[in-house]
């Protein structure tokens, strides 16, 4: 007796044929079905078998269906494994602190990004924000408080705005026409939040620099693609903040909390700084910065106190502060760069004289409009054409002097 045929004409293999083969899929019964002919049919086979799945289902002899890993309802399951993976190979950051801190417009935005990608130190991206009430005022920080207190003084929420909005330099944007660069910055406050939680249930911080210690692992871990995280021997980390250092008791503050901490202040051409400052003042015109920057006296001021603060912090902590010319940072890169390495006890590499961010170049942070990457020595010679001879005047008698004091004890 022959063996019958299928209504589509193709002969059913045999036992023999299917012995030892994989048992098709679904998919691939539809196609073969579909390419005999056989479209009914395969659409009446997939109605079948969804009917027994869901009938199985409802009669509770099957689990529902599982989604597919990339399902948008997977999310939260893949945020949580990010952060268990992230607390399971925890990165511990117990450097010590250097900290750059001077008044704006003098070259700490650029240090900090001249650091950013060296292997061996831990750089915070962005401007350091963990004082309290305000960013020039080192935190007081209670070992027998509260890990909530403690998280809520330190919480930067300029890291939440750089998460949802991209890293970038107001200054920056509104000299550019709000046309700056923007960066990607991964960095979920939750989990920041949540690391620091382990941290503090791991290591029972009973010190400020403890409590430091625990915040800094969370901001590095919390920064999803820091691309140095897990480069080995850490020395330090590096964050510049504005102004900190021109308060005695910040100063005093910062060196209780990391005795084994470095201050460097850059201090720049008061001639140079003014125009700058003076082109701040106009990008913003806010209440403060013309209070600041609004009049050459009050700038001139300004200038003077974080100079002068500059050389007491010589005088009294040695070797643990470092001054800067702005004008060395510009003019020779390299030397100022390999001094200050030298300093920290890192090697040099050439990454040092390039700032970036992430690792990605970016450039200045200027009162100016800036048209690419890298360091420009244009800043140090512009005051001379767009300051008049009454200005120049003024900074050369009341500021240039100590200028001139600041730069013996920086060389």
């Amino acid at each position: 007796m022959s063996t019958p045929e299928p209504r589509g004409g193709a002969p059913e293999p045999s036992l023999a044929d299917r012995a030892g083969a994989p048992e098709p899929s679904l998919r691939d019964r539809a196609a073969r079905l579909r390419a005999d002919g056989g479209v009914r049919r395969a659409l009446v086979h997939r109605a079948r078998v969804g009917l027994k799945r869901a009938d199985g289902w409802l009669a509770g002899r099957d689990e529902a269906p599982r989604p597919r890993p990339w399902d948008r309802s997977r999310i939260r399951h893949h945020f949580r494994a990010i952060l268990d993976q992230r607390v399971e190979h925890l990165v511990e950051v117990r450097q010590p602190l250097v900290l750059i801190s001077q008044i704006q417009r003098s070259g700490g935005t650029l240090l900090s990004q001249l650091f950013d990608h060296h292997p061996q130190v831990h750089a915070h991206p962005q401007e350091l924000h963990t004082g309290y009430p305000n960013k020039e005022t080192w935190p007081a920080l209670d070992p027998d408080g509260d890990p909530e207190e403690w998280f809520e003084i330190l919480w930067e929420r300029r890291a939440e705005r750089a998460f949802e909005e991209g890293y970038r330099k107001l200054v920056s944007l509104k000299a550019a026409g709000e046309s700056g660069e923007t960066f990607p910055f991964l960095f979920p406050p939750s989990v920041q939040k949540a690391v620091f939680d382990a941290a503090v249930e791991r290591w029972g911080p009973s010190t400020p620099r403890e409590i430091f210690d625990c915040y800094m692992t969370s901001y590095f871990n919390a920064w999803l693609d820091n691309r140095t995280l897990y480069e080995p021997d850490k020395r330090w980390v590096t964050a510049f903040t504005a102004r900190l250092s021109v308060h005695e008791a910040s100063v005093a503050g910062f060196f209780d909390t990391y005795a084994d901490g470095r201050l460097i202040s850059i201090v720049r051409d008061p001639r140079a700084w003014y125009l700058s400052a003076r082109g701040y003042s106009e990008l913003d015109p806010s209440e403060r910065r013309q209070r600041d920057y609004g009049t050459i006296e009050a700038a001139v001021e300004l200038w003077r106190r974080s100079t002068e603060a500059a050389l007491l912090t010589h005088e009294r902590y040695g070797e643990r502060f470092r001054a800067v010319l702005f004008e060395d940072l510009l003019s020779d890169t390299e030397g100022t760069m390999r001094a200050l390495a030298d300093y920290l006890g890192i090697d040099y590499a050439p990454m040092l004289t390039e700032p970036t961010f992430n690792g990605m170049p970016i450039k200045a942070d200027s009162s100016f409009e800036v048209s690419g990457h890298g360091i420009s020595t244009a800043p140090l010679e512009r005051f001379r054409e767009r300051l008049d001879r009454e200005e120049l005047d003024y900074l050369e008698r009341y500021a240039l002097p100590l200028y001139e004091r600041a730069a013996e004890v920086a060389r």
